[in-house]
C-alpha cells in the first residue's frame, strides 16, 4: 500500500518504507531493497524496525524489489508522482511472505557475478545466517555438513574441515569474503578460524571450478561471506548482542556488534569471546578437547563520488589452548598435542566503479593481505632405552617436547571488469594474482641420561634442543587471467555459462639443512655434526589452463535441467612438495617432483522450484590424472607417508535434497549423498571417502510463537576403504531445534533459540575423523540455548 505524504522535491523525491513479516506482523530487518527502472537508483537495507529510506528517486515509475533469505522475493511498482515540488515523500509498506521451502530466489556471488541461485547452472549450495542462528554451531563445518554432498572432518572439536563429494583440504579452495585462505591442512583448522556468529552466509560450489578460482578448485569452492554494514539514507546507529551456551562442553559465548550507516558511509565493528571445556561423549570425557577463542572484525564502506565505492575490511581471529585429542599416525600413542595459539589476520581494500561507460557495467580492484599463525605443542611422553654398545654407555633418551610452528603470509590482488554486451549477454574478465610465503620452524627438546650398567643409576644428564625446518623457506606465486560469458537463448529457456582461465605458477625454495642448530646444555651451535641437506634450493614453474561449460534448460516453468563440464587443475602445495614432519612416530615426507593434478568434472542435475515442493538432484563424475596422495613407505629406515601422484583416479556418485510443504505450516525434507572413490590404475579404494549418508526431518510452526525442526542424520557403514584405514559401522543421531518469533520491545527485538543434539546420547564414530587413533566416540547429548538481541 502506498501513501503520499507532505510536500514535494524539484527533480527527485524520497521513498520511505516498512518491511513486515506477513505471517506474524513482526518487522523484517536486514532485508535488501533495490529501487530501479532498468538501472538501479538506490540500494538500501531495512533496519531493526524493518524501516528504510531511499532519497533522490527520479520522477518516474520505479520498481521496488525486496529480498531476504528465508522470505519470498516481493516486487512493488511505485507509479510516477503526479506533482513535482519540494520535499515529496512517498511511503510504502511491504509484507514479505516467509519461504517454507527453497525456491532458488536467493542471490549468490560465487560465480564472480551476482545471480539468482535458480539461474546458476553450477551445483551450488547456500547456508544462510538464519540457518546458522538456529543451530548450536561451534565451527562452520558442523553446519555445512547438513547439506547433501558435504561431510564433516574432525581432528578434534575445534579443529574441523569438510569433504565435498569425497575431496577435501588441498582440493577445495576456501575464501573469506572472496579472499583466498592458504595454510597447512595436515591438521584440520583452516575452517575453524572464523567467528560463526559473524557469518552472513556460506556459498559452496560442489565440483571443479578452476576456471573461476584457479589452482586447487578441483573439488569445489567454499566462499564464506561475513556480515557487513549497510548504507542508509538517514544516519542510523544499530547493534546486536548474541549469547549462547552448549552443555556438551560447558561452552558459553558472547558477541556484540555495532553498526552505523548513512547515505555515503557505513561502518560495522563486532567482537566475540568463547571458551570450552573437554567434550563429553557417551564413553566419558574426551581429554584434551578444550579451547578458547576470540574474534574482532571491522568493515567500512564509503562512496566518495556517485557510482564509486571503497570497502575496507579487517578480521582478527585468535584461539589458544586448543586441544587435539587422540594419537593419530603422526603422534606417539601417549602424546598430548595442542595448539598453544592460532591466529588469522586479514586486511583487504576494494575500489569499485559502477556504470563507467556502456557496455562496461563495473570495474573493481582489490588488494588483500592475510597472516595465519599455526603453533603446535607436542608432548610425546616418549622414552627410549638405548643399550650400551662398545664405548657408548647405556642411555635413556626422553623426548620432552616438540614445538612446530609456521607463519603463512598471503598477498593478493584482483581486478575484474563486468560487461553487459546485450540484454541477454554478460561477460566478466579479470586478473587474479596471489603469493603465499611460508616460514616454518620446529624445536625438538630431548633429555639424554647416561645410566650405569647395573641398577640404572643416572650418571649424567644432557639437555639438547634441535632446531629444524619442517618445510623450507619458500614462496608460491599464482598469476591467472580469466573470462566468463553468460548468455541466454530460446526466449530465456536456455542459459549458458562458459569460461576459461590460464594460470602460471612459480614455486621456489631455499636450501634446507637439518638440523639448523643444536643447543647442548644451553650452548648454541649452528654448525652441528651430522648436518645434512634435506631439500636443495630450486625454482619451478608451470602453466595450466582450465575451462568450464554450464547449461541450464528450463524444461517447464518450475523445472530446470543442468549440465556442467569442466577441466580443472591443481599445482601441488608447498607442504606436498617439501614437508618433512617428524613428530615422534611416522614421518610425513613431501616430493618436489610431483606433477600438477588434472581433473575432468561432469555433473548432470535436475531442479524443481514449486511453491510447495523443491527438489535438487545431481549425479557427478570427477576423474583425475596425477592425483596427489600419500602412500606408506620408509624414509631413512623409518616408517613414513610419502607424497606421490596416483596415475588415474575417479570419484562418482550422487546427491539430492527434497523439501515438501505437505501441510501448512509443516515441511518435510530429505537429503541423501553417495560418493565412491577409486584409484582406477591400481583398482583400489581412495582414502577418506564418506559413506552413504543423509538426513530426514520435519520442520514447522509450533503454536504461534515457535518454530521447530526435528531431524535424524543417518550414515551407512563404510567398508570400501584404502590400505591402513579402519572401516566404520553405520549409525543415526536425532536432533531437535527450536526458535521463537521475534519479540518486539520498545527499542529492541529479542529472539530465542534452544534444542538438543544427539538426543539419545548415541556413541558412534565418524569415518572422516581422520587419524584419531584411540578416539572412537563423537560428542554426546548436547543441550544448547541462544539469545539474539537487536537494537
Amino acid at each position: 500500500m502506498l501513501v503520499t505524504c507532505v510536500t514535494f522535491a524539484q527533480n527527485a523525491y524520497t521513498l520511505r518504507g516498512e518491511i513486515t513479516d506477513s505471517s506474524n506482523g513482526t518487522p523484517v530487518n536486514t532485508a535488501e531493497i533495490k529501487i530501479s527502472n532498468g538501472k538501479i537508483f538506490s540500494s538500501v537495507t531495512s533496519d531493526n524496525e524493518g524501516k528504510f529510506t531511499a532519497e533522490n528517486i527520479p520522477f518516474e515509475q520505479v520498481t521496488v524489489t525486496v529480498s531476504r533469505i528465508g522470505y519470498e522475493i516481493k516486487t512493488e511498482i511505485v507509479p510516477q508522482p503526479m506533482v513535482k515540488g519540494k520535499d515529496l515523500i512517498y511511503e510504502i509498506k511491504i509484507f514479505l511472505k516467509p519461504r517454507t521451502i527453497e525456491t532458488g530466489e536467493i542471490r549468490v556471488i560465487s560465480t564472480r557475478r551476482e545471480l539468482f541461485l535458480k539461474n546458476v547452472p553450477l551445483p551450488l549450495d547456500i547456508i544462510g545466517s538464519e540457518q546458522i542462528q538456529r543451530t548450536p554451531v561451534q565451527t562452520l563445518p558442523e553446519i555445512m555438513s547438513t547439506k547433501s554432498g558435504i561431510s564433516l572432518i574432525r581432528d578434534g572439536i575445534w579443529a574441523t574441515d569438510v569433504s565435498i563429494r569425497g575431496l577435501s583440504k588441498f582440493n577445495v579452495v576456501t575464501l573469506i569474503d572472496g579472499n583466498r585462505i592458504e595454510t597447512a591442512t595436515d591438521l584440520s583448522a583452516r575452517l575453524s578460524m572464523f567467528d560463526a556468529t559473524d557469518i552472513d552466509r556460506i556459498e559452496v560450489i560442489k565440483g571443479g571450478a578452476s576456471s573461476i578460482y584457479g589452482t586447487g578448485a578441483t573439488g569445489g569452492v567454499i566462499n564464506i561471506l561475513t556480515k557487513q554494514g549497510f548504507y542508509n539514507s538517514q544516519s542510523l546507529l544499530s547493534g546486536s548482542f548474541t549469547s549462547s551456551y552448549n552443555s556438551v562442553n560447558n561452552s558459553p559465548l558472547g558477541k556484540l556488534a555495532l553498526s552505523f550507516g548513512s547515505e555515503r558511509f557505513y561502518t560495522r565493528v563486532s567482537g566475540m569471546l568463547t571458551n570450552a571445556d573437554n567434550i563429553k561423549t557417551p564413553q566419558g570425557e574426551l581429554k584434551n578437547s578444550q579451547y578458547s577463542a576470540y574474534n574482532l572484525s571491522a568493515s567500512v564502506g564509503f562512496k566518495p563520488f556517485e557510482n564509486h565505492e571503497i570497502k575496507i575490511d579487517y578480521q582478527n581471529y585468535y584461539a589458544k589452548d586448543v586441544g587435539i585429542p587422540g594419537a593419530s599416525l603422526l603422534f606417539p600413542v601417549n602424546a598430548v598435542v595442542r595448539y598453544p595459539q592460532e591466529r588469522r589476520q586479514l586486511y583487504s581494500a576494494e575500489y569499485k566503479i559502477n556504470d563507467l561507460i556502456k557496455p562496461l557495467q563495473s570495474v573493481s580492484v582489490k588488494y588483500y593481505y592475510q597472516y595465519i599463525l599455526r603453533d603446535v605443542e607436542n608432548i610425546p611422553n616418549q622414552v627410549v632405552i638405548r643399550p650400551a654398545t662398545g664405548t657408548t654407555p647405556k642411555q635413556r633418551i626422553s623426548v620432552l617436547s616438540i614445538y612446530p610452528n609456521a607463519r603463512h603470509y598471503t598477498n593478493g590482488i584482483e581486478m575484474q571488469t563486468d560487461w553487459k554486451i546485450a540484454e541477454n549477454n554478460f561477460l566478466i574478465a579479470g586478473i587474479d594474482v596471489w603469493q603465499r610465503t611460508l616460514d616454518s620452524r620446529r624445536e625438538r627438546n630431548q633429555k639424554i641420561e647416561v645410566l650405569s650398567s647395573v641398577g640404572d643409576t643416572v650418571k649424567s644428564i644432557t639437555l639438547k634442543t634441535f632446531g629444524e625446518r619442517p618445510i623450507p623457506e619458500s614462496d608460491y606465486l599464482s598469476m591467472g587471467v580469466y573470462a566468463q560469458d553468460e548468455f541466454r537463448l530460446v526466449n530465456d529457456k536456455l542459459k549458458f555459462m562458459v569460461g576459461g582461465r590460464v594460470d602460471k605458477i612459480n614455486v621456489n625454495n631455499a636450501d634446507t639443512y637439518q638440523p639448523v642448530y643444536e643447543i647442548t646444555n644451553g650452548v648454541y651451535n649452528p654448525n652441528t655434526a651430522g648436518k645434512k641437506l634435506i631439500w636443495a634450493g630450486r625454482e619451478e614453474s608451470d602453466v595450466s589452463w582450465s575451462a568450464n561449460a554450464g547449461i541450464l534448460y528450463s524444461l517447464l516453468k518450475d523445472v530446470d535441467l543442468t549440465l556442467n563440464v569442466s577441466r580443472s587443475f591443481r599445482s601441488p602445495s608447498l607442504e606436498e612438495r617439501y614437508q618433512y614432519i617428524d613428530l615422534g612416530n611416522f614421518v610425513r615426507v613431501g616430493n618436489p617432483d610431483l606433477n600438477p593434478e588434472q581433473s575432468i568434472f561432469l555433473d548432470l542435475g535436475m531442479r524443481v522450484w514449486k511453491q510447495d515442493l523443491s527438489f535438487t538432484g545431481n549425479i557427478f563424475l570427477n576423474t583425475f590424472k596425477d592425483l596427489v596422495t600419500e602412500i606408506p613407505g620408509t624414509y631413512e629406515n623409518r616408517p613414513a607417508f610419502i607424497k606421490t601422484n596416483v596415475g588415474e583416479a575417479a570419484l562418482y556418485g550422487f546427491d539430492l535434497e527434497v523439501m515438501y510443504n505437505f501441510y501448512q505450516p509443516l515441511v518435510g525434507y530429505v537429503t541423501a549423498s553417495y560418493v565412491r572413490g577409486e584409484d582406477t590404475g591400481n583398482n583400489t579404494s581412495l582414502p577418506q571417502i564418506p559413506p552413504f549418508n543423509g538426513r530426514i526431518g520435519l520442520r514447522g510452526q509450533f503454536v504461534k510463537w515457535f518454530t521447530f525442526d526435528v531431524n535424524a542424520a543417518v550414515f551407512d557403514r563404510q567398508e570400501k576403504i584404502a590400505a591402513g584405514e579402519i572401516g566404520t559401522p553405520g549409525y543415526a543421531t536425532f536432533n531437535l531445534n527450536m526458535c521463537s518469533i521475534p519479540v518486539n520491545l520498545k527499542y529492541t527485538t529479542l529472539k530465542f533459540f534452544a534444542g538438543i543434539e544427539n538426543i539419545l546420547d548415541k556413541s558412534y564414530r565418524n569415518h572422516l575423523s581422520s587419524n584419531r587413533g584411540l578416539i572412537t566416540a563423537e560428542p554426546g547429548r548436547n543441550f544448547y540455548f541462544k539469545l539474539n538481541l537487536n537494537f
